[in-house]
């Protein structure tokens, strides 16, 4: 749908409403029952399967990515790192670029 579409505003705010719904319900029921049903070293385990994944996951959307199963992954592997290095780039501070 074209941002200019007068749908796209409603269906945004539908979109994101539901988000945080689901955000917020992951967060005060879904992530204590598991935390309740696991053990301390299985649920430290996953957290840092969790943390490995972010590292090789791209940070950004890649709309002419392929999306389809194999190729998605092999894409995301690639372009992973130059997100990442984009982001350091992004958040590096604005007085160190003025002096060089």
């Amino acid at each position: 749908m074209n941002v200019q579409d007068p749908r796209f505003d409603p269906l945004l705010e539908t979109l994101m409403n539901d988000l945080h719904h689901h955000i917020e319900h992951e967060k005060t029921e879904d992530m204590p029952r598991l935390e309740g049903l696991l053990s301390r070293e299985e649920s430290q385990k996953l957290a840092k399967d969790f943390e490995w994944t972010k590292m090789i996951t791209p940070t950004r959307s890649h709309p002419s990515a392929p999306n389809r199963p194999y190729f998605e992954n092999l894409v995301g592997l690639l372009v992973a790192p130059i997100d990442k290095i984009q982001d350091l780039l992004r958040s590096y501070p604005q007085e160190g670029r003025s002096k060089m």
